[in-house]
């Protein structure tokens, strides 16, 4: 299955991070953090976030995985499931609070991004990465935006797959969001009273995606 074009990309945050990323009006990556003291409410697991720190990227910018902001190539991903199922320790508030910002690969190319991609989760051995747009065939389309992704007996890699990553070196301008993906109604009334308390910065499109979502 050949890569859409074009490319949509997808990053989770709790929405409580969202008047943060309005403020300084870009992502950034964890290692790029700017020195302002405003708040990130953080939704990962502790202990993956430790080996991204140290996984290195051997091509495009390099550095490490935190040196870059993580986008998946598709919606319902295994991060958003163990967050729904209180597998990520010290998180318990369901998916209501999660929502996504959207982009396509295409417009951070644009933009001047530099940026890697891989065809599975960042951290598995087996994972290859690319820093080209031609390449992105190599991503598991019929499967990163599949609702089902647990590994079979005749497809035991499955789950890596689903987990194909689009990672952008440093940042990345929040006028590059074209929509932000919510759960339901009282999700959107919510991010849209924080867009209002910004009314300078940049307004994406709110729309319930609930089919982005576990239900």
């Amino acid at each position: 299955m050949n890569a859409p074009v074009p490319t949509p990309i997808y990053r989770l945050v709790h929405v409580d991070t969202l008047p943060t990323l309005l403020a300084r009006d870009a992502l950034h990556s964890p290692n790029h953090q700017p020195n302002d003291n405003l708040h990130y409410r953080t939704i990962h697991n502790v202990n993956v976030q430790a080996n991204r720190r140290v996984k290195l990227v051997k091509c495009g910018p390099q550095g490490s995985v935190h040196d870059y902001v993580p986008f998946y190539f598709g919606p319902l991903s295994v991060m958003l499931l163990n967050l729904k199922t209180g597998r990520v320790e010290g998180y318990d508030e369901g998916q209501e609070p999660i929502i996504y910002l959207t982009t396509t690969a295409q417009a951070i190319v644009a933009d001047g991004c530099q940026f890697v991609f891989t065809d599975g989760h960042g951290l598995a051995t087996f994972t290859e990465w690319y820093d080209d747009l031609s390449d992105l065939d190599q991503v598991d389309w019929g499967l990163v935006g599949e609702r089902y992704w647990s590994d079979k007996p005749e497809d035991n890699d499955r789950q890596r797959r689903k987990q194909a990553e689009f990672l952008v070196w440093q940042f990345c301008h929040l006028s590059l969001i074209s929509e932000i993906g919510v759960l339901n109604t009282n999700a959107q009334a919510r991010v849209m009273e924080t867009l209002d308390q910004f009314p300078r910065s940049h307004h994406p499109q709110v729309n319930v995606r609930r089919q982005w979502y576990y239900c």
